[in-house]
């Protein structure tokens, strides 16, 4: 006998929430008012009750499904920062990838092996993955027969696209900002590749991850004299309450941030440019495009500050 399907009504009930949020949550849409902690509560009650969502009809009518993966590496011990920021990413994706007929399944996963089946059985035309270690990727590398597109992590194989933060240049811009002489507070993240670009120009002692074991006000008070440069709206705002704000420069991840305050440094580096420059090359693949182009690693630059 098979399982019964998991329905919104199921996931309501999990969330405490009505159908109709649920609704609005795992559809993007922007009809409604929906605080984050509660659209963070539907995400997660959607993925406890492994929720998958109704194909489109018009799958039958071409051999596309035109159904596409992602895959966010949300480990258990993940704090709520790095979760908005991947959350927010997902929504950029979801709305580019409908806007071009693509129905979206979202996996939050903390067991990305078992969550990858899920995927499998779907009949995806693509998968992206967001923030994966490299030695879960060398367990997968070989289970993808669709185009597989990292975001925020990097695996040394060409035959993967990868989409990555400029460090390097953020890094750059946040020496014009700060100073040669400053602290880093950041998530932790599963791949490193971000940490060791930084430790390259920050000493590792002056850098903070983001974990519940670790004291960040201990951390800040030990560095009173410095500025800081801070991964993250969460976080920045959080600094903001122990630290004066003309010391900070925070990286966001939207041009419209309205959750700092208003005279607080940023550099953006932009969600919806990351979503539409890994939606492109999910479409190149697709199309069978620049199969015999090298250059399989594309680096998004901070915008300019208006």
């Amino acid at each position: 006998m098979s399982a019964k399907r998991v329905t919104m009504k199921d996931i309501a009930r999990e969330a405490g929430v009505s159908t109709a949020t649920v609704s609005y949550v795992l559809n993007y849409s922007n009809k409604e008012k929906i605080s984050h902690e509660t659209r963070m509560r539907i995400f997660e009650a959607a993925n406890k009750l492994k929720y998958v969502p109704n194909m489109n009809a018009k799958s039958l009518a071409s051999k596309r499904s035109y159904m596409v993966g992602i895959i966010i590496n949300i480990e258990a011990e993940n704090k709520k920062s790095k979760l908005h920021n991947y959350y927010d990413l997902a929504r950029e994706m979801q709305r580019k990838l409908n806007a071009l007929g693509y129905d979206v399944l979202l996996l939050p996963s903390k067991e990305v092996m078992k969550d990858l089946e899920i995927g499998q059985k779907r009949s995806l035309d693509a998968i992206f993955i967001v923030d994966l270690d490299k030695g879960t990727f060398k367990k997968i590398a070989n289970q993808f027969y669709v185009p597989a597109i990292f975001i925020d992590g990097y695996i040394e194989d060409d035959i993967f696209y990868k989409i990555l933060t400029d460090f390097d240049e953020v890094m750059d811009k946040a020496e014009e900002y700060l100073g040669k002489d400053y602290y880093v507070v950041m998530d932790d993240y599963s791949n490193k590749t971000s940490l060791e670009t930084i430790e390259k120009r920050v000493p590792r002692e002056d850098i903070f991850i983001n974990k519940y074991e670790n004291n960040l006000r201990e951390f800040l008070e030990k560095r009173k004299d410095k500025k800081g440069l801070v991964l993250g709206e969460l976080l920045g705002m959080q600094l903001e309450r122990y630290v004066d704000n003309k010391n900070l420069c925070v990286v966001v991840n939207s041009e419209k941030d309205i959750m700092l305050l208003p005279d607080t440094k940023r550099i953006i580096v932009s969600n919806r440019e990351k979503a539409e420059r890994a939606v492109e090359v999910m479409e190149k693949l697709l199309r069978l495009e620049n199969k015999e182009e090298n250059n399989h690693v594309i680096y998004i630059k901070s915008l300019k500050n208006k």
